[in-house]
């Protein structure tokens, strides 16, 4: 059976797969690699369907290694692709890639490993302003006879083989390492993707401007998606303080259960609202504002950055796409890149940083102290506080010592361009069982027989019998399953996929395990 959480409980990680949405200028492509481990070794980047690209490069700690990756391996339109990237290091590393399209287009992303991938994402998009630039969302399969369905919004059409209208559902069958991208005149937004396997989703949008931009200029933005299993409860989103004028963020909240309740905190202004799964709910956030966002279920809060002036007469930064880490997936330490070069010019990079008051004087950025005459804002009924520091081009390291975690995103800003992502977060590790422990252990079920199939599992495997299918629950400390006998198909459910989407199934049997 395959790893399915890796060592490092980080977005650090030593295989990934990739693909890269097609934009409308010159696409110019490149992946940024760096590790935190003090030593050099080999990293392999290669098209594993396709006879295109085979590169070996040297990644050192403390250093940012670019790779430049051929133009021609961007996905069109909605279709079938096998122009799917895999890297595979020999150590654990941190992997960023951008689309940087020539003049004034393009957007960066985090790449998280292969092993962190579940089977139950939304999509992230914009509404067009223009019926030229598409939505766009790239699904890559990490096992053969992959399975995903795409079940649309009530508000777009997608056109693959025929039309598929409004609120319509379908399926794509996958082999290891393909790719199927779908695209949209209209806002994908909101749309679930549910397969049989772990996938990697990069969504965005070639050519998009948010909803509360007054500005015409556009821009690719593009992030990849982060599972529902990872999704949290609590979500501190930031307008770059960086830009004297704009229009700010457009913020969007995203759930996949039938009903979130969720605290919107804005400057001490507090409202509550009720988001659904069939919809999302936005927000405008002005410029330098924090929002604090509480929810009493799972959700996936989204960013997007309006035209903005970075400085009088000079700069401004287009949109940009960002997903921020939920606070209980903050970490101690981050090794990032500024995943963003120009043909021509260079980025302005910087870093918004969010850390506990208490803590700022324990904060170092590569093994230096913060500036004491940096500037940090509050964020109201916290005691959380944000700043902006300069970047320069190539790795970083920052650390948060002792208890209190913190969290950024890293961004550049050149005319009519900006980039931004965030610079990791943790994934919560499942509980290991040694195998003798569990040969042993005597498993109880409780049989929930509602006939009804939960389409969210954490995990999906092909047991021999229940027995077997129950202590796969037990090992990864789930609470109940799903159990197929007729092929031994098993699912896996966490406590809080409850209030996941459902589906009338005979086939199945659903048992709770007694604790």
């Amino acid at each position: 059976m395959d790893r399915i959480f890796q060592d490092s409980g980080s977005n650090s990680g030593t295989e990934f797969v990739l693909a890269f949405p097609h934009g409308l200028d010159t696409n110019v492509l490149r992946l940024y690699l760096s590790t935190s481990v003090n030593e050099s070794f080999s990293v392999h980047i290669e098209t594993p369907l396709l006879s295109h690209t085979n590169i070996n490069v040297t990644v050192s700690g403390g250093a940012e290694t670019v790779v430049e990756i051929p133009s021609d391996l961007t996905v069109l339109g909605t279709s079938k692709s096998d122009k799917s990237i895999f890297v595979q290091a020999e150590n654990f590393i941190a992997l960023f890639a951008s689309n940087m399209q020539q003049p004034t287009s393009g957007d960066s992303f985090i790449v998280y490993p292969v092993e962190v991938l579940s089977t139950e994402y939304v999509s992230v998009n914009l509404k067009s302003k223009n019926v030229e630039y598409k939505s766009t969302s790239a699904i890559v399969a990490v096992k053969d006879h992959t399975i995903v369905h795409l079940s649309l919004t009530d508000k777009s059409i997608v056109k693959y083989n025929k039309t598929y209208t409004f609120g319509s559902q379908f399926s794509v069958n996958l082999k290891k390492y393909e790719i199927f991208q779908f695209s949209s005149e209209d806002d994908l937004s909101g749309t679930t993707i549910l397969s049989n396997y772990p996938i990697a989703v990069i969504s965005g949008h070639q050519l998009g401007n948010p909803s509360v931009s007054s500005k015409g200029t556009r821009d690719m933005i593009l992030e990849m998606l982060i599972p529902w299993t990872y999704w949290s409860t609590r979500y501190i989103a930031i307008s770059n303080p960086v830009f004297y004028d704009g229009d700010g963020e457009l913020i969007r909240i995203f759930t996949l259960c039938e009903n979130a309740t969720v605290i919107i905190d804005k400057s001490g202004v507090h409202s509550q609202i009720n988001v659904s799964q069939e919809s999302f709910y936005e927000f405008p956030l002005v410029l330098a504002e924090a929002a604090v966002i509480t929810s009493d279920k799972p959700v996936l809060v989204s960013q997007v950055s309006s035209s903005s002036q970075y400085a009088a007469g000079s700069t401004s930064g287009d949109p940009r796409l960002m997903l921020p880490a939920p606070v209980n997936a903050w970490l101690n330490e981050y090794t990032f890149s500024t995943p963003g070069m120009l043909t021509s010019g260079s980025f302005n990079h910087g870093l918004v940083l969010v850390a506990y008051g208490k803590a700022i004087d324990t904060i170092t950025l590569d093994n230096e102290s913060l500036e004491p005459s940096l500037v940090w804002f509050e964020i109201a009924g916290t005691n959380l506080n944000y700043t902006v520091l300069p970047l320069s081009q190539g790795a970083h390291t920052l650390k948060c010592i002792g208890n209190l975690k913190c969290w950024g995103y890293v961004f550049g800003i050149n005319v009519r361009e900006e980039y931004g992502t965030s610079i990791g977060r943790s994934f919560t590790k499942k509980r290991r069982t040694d195998a003798n422990v569990l040969e042993k252990a005597i498993i109880e079920l409780d049989l929930i027989d509602d006939q009804m199939l939960l389409t969210t599992p954490v995990f999906s495997y092909m047991a021999r019998s229940r027995t077997e299918c129950s202590k796969m629950c037990f090992l990864y400390s789930c609470s109940f399953l799903s159990f197929r006998s007729t092929d031994g198909l098993c699912y896996l459910y966490t406590e809080d996929q409850t209030c996941s989407p459902k589906k009338e199934s005979s086939d199945f049997r659903r048992y709770h395990l007694r604790k």
